[in-house]
């Protein structure tokens, strides 16, 4: 394909974004040149009669559906929890929190110290939070009720979420002193159901990036390991939930950036289907992109507040799955687009798809999965495009963005109106090869990352057969889900050799996040690889993280 734009070179770039210097057009050019050779090798005539998917929808044209339906089956009675030690009360689910503080078992105000007082000793070593809310937090816990589904449930909030009266910084010095006047919705839910926020949580700078690397901040480090990255954007999220200062957190995700940093520091992360969970009051990245979602130790604790979110039945799902095996459950593997992964990971997964059979269920291999390779263009060529139109009225007067997100901003500036469509169009021909591919499967199971964490600072990863760059290489698997809106679940699947945690994917067709659910709970339950507290943070930092 032809893509009709000019040829990349300086000149080019520089007529159409005059106002930018040497090293910034060069940093812009280089971002640009392997995503218009992919669009390159596109033959346009595959697209006649495609309209681009600029209003996105990730249910099929008409509202048919290709998927087959089937009940869940009911879960079993609860049994009342048990109440936790001072010792046991950070690694206690958000589920057994609300319940016990609903039957006066633990104060709303005993949780929340709690919490506060990890967060005291824990977060200068690791710079999970930006803004802690301590005073709020228990004045809320004093005041509020023990009714709702989170009752007393301790939260944090990606600072790209907006709270009345408290900064949203979106990672970035720029809006160091932003407040606004207004909750976002999915906080205005949370907090209705009984949350308590505890703080705003580190991103890359306005979630552009997935490494986590912040210009302006500094980076949030992973507990695994302080030398490799905690992933990204949604950084602090994972850290905090990973190292007990959060029993939940949000995150958004455009390419990955909820189940990356899952994936990195061993966290329990699902992105839902796209619309499902509004995001009013979220600072965009890419409108048709965008997913909020939530972070959590058990597949449980995502399903619970992804009900409060959306109003979904994951939650009961995952207590289904949790108690019931797979039995009947089609699950599809696409062997031949997983070559290019890690061995160590390689082995994980393929242990844990020996864990889902001997769940009964039936591994079917996929082969007409879309390239990878493409789709990771066509998300970055939208994302590109829709951040930099998110942020032009600030490009123009050339504000203090970091190095690290400036020219990805002028890379979107200089994408033609016509590339942008025609991501758009091939987003539809990507959602039409799922929605066949649905007609043979009902879960698809992948790898979250092809890697481990690689090492802070690095620019390219190794992989079977290719060196790639980390951003690339970090989005290639998790950002088909955000290009076609399907539901997709991270769950821990134990640790490589390295000693650095891995994870297993599972995504579903559009609407079915209560299948993804039931299929990541039966597999946690009976894979145990809950890996959790990373080595040595169980109360305090490690000696490798003092310095």
């Amino acid at each position: 394909m032809n893509t009709g734009g000019p040829p990349l070179h300086r000149r080019g770039m520089a007529a159409l974004t005059p106002d930018i210097d040497d090293s910034l057009l060069n940093a812009a050019a280089t971002l640009l040149a392997p995503l218009r050779e992919t669009l390159d090798g596109i033959d346009l005539a595959s697209l006649d009669g495609v309209a681009p998917a600029v209003h996105f929808d990730p249910y099929p044209a008409g509202g048919a559906r290709t998927w087959r339906t089937f009940p869940l089956p009911e879960p079993p009675t609860q049994s009342p929890p048990n109440v936790p030690t001072a010792d046991q009360l950070p690694w206690t689910s958000a589920a057994d929190l609300s319940a016990l503080i609903r039957a006066r078992l633990l104060s709303p105000i005993e949780v929340v110290d709690a919490f506060l007082a990890r967060i005291d000793v824990l977060d200068a070593r690791l710079g999970a939070f930006l803004t802690v809310t301590a005073e709020q937090a228990r004045e809320r816990a004093r005041d509020g009720g023990r009714t709702g589904p989170l009752a007393g449930v301790p939260v944090g909030l990606k600072d790209l979420i907006e709270v009345a009266g408290i900064s949203t910084t979106c990672g970035s010095s720029m809006f160091v002193d932003r407040v606004t006047d207004r909750d976002a919705a999915c906080w205005t839910r949370l907090h209705d159901a009984g949350a308590v926020l505890l703080g705003k949580l580190a991103t890359q700078e306005f979630a552009a990036g997935v490494t986590g690397a912040n210009d302006h901040f500094g980076a949030a480090r992973n507990p695994w390991d302080a030398g490799r990255i905690a992933g990204g954007s949604s950084v602090g999220s994972a850290v905090a939930v990973a190292v007990g200062m959060l029993p939940i957190a949000l995150g958004t995700d455009t390419g990955g950036s909820i189940r990356i940093p899952a994936g990195c520091c061993g966290t329990v992360g699902l992105k839902p289907t796209y619309g499902r969970v509004p995001t009013d009051g979220v600072y965009p990245l890419s409108w048709t992109l965008d997913h909020i979602g939530p972070l959590a130790r058990t597949v449980r604790d995502v399903g619970l507040v992804l009900d409060v979110l959306a109003g979904t039945r994951c939650e009961r799902a995952s207590r289904s799955g949790a108690a019931h095996g797979l039995t009947d459950i089609r699950i599809g593997v696409p062997r031949r687009r997983l070559i290019e992964v890690q061995p160590a990971v390689a082995a994980t997964f393929g242990a844990a798809l020996g864990v889902l059979e001997r769940l009964g269920a039936e591994l079917v291999e996929v082969t007409a999965l879309p390239d990878l390779d493409e789709l990771t263009a066509i998300n970055r060529v939208i994302a590109y495009a829709e951040g930099s139109a998110v942020h032009e009225r600030f490009l123009a007067a050339q504000p203090g963005y970091g190095p690290t997100v400036r020219p990805r901003m002028e890379a979107g500036r200089s994408l033609l109106a016509g590339e942008y469509l025609t991501a758009q169009r091939l987003r539809t021909v990507a959602c039409a090869a799922f929605a066949t591919m649905w007609r043979d499967v009902d879960v698809l199971a992948m790898p979250v990352l092809p890697c481990t964490a690689p090492p802070v600072g690095s620019t390219t990863v190794g992989l079977p057969g290719r060196v790639e760059p980390v951003a690339t290489a970090l989005i290639r698997l998790t950002g088909p889900a955000n290009l076609t809106g399907l539901p997709a679940l991270t769950v821990p699947s134990g640790l490589a050799p390295d000693g650095l945690p891995t994870g297993l994917q599972l995504l579903g067709p559009p609407g079915e996040d209560e299948r993804v659910c039931f299929v990541g709970a039966a597999y946690e339950a009976a894979a145990d690889h809950r890996q959790y507290p990373p080595h040595g943070w169980r109360y305090r930092p490690p000696d490798s993280m003092n310095g």
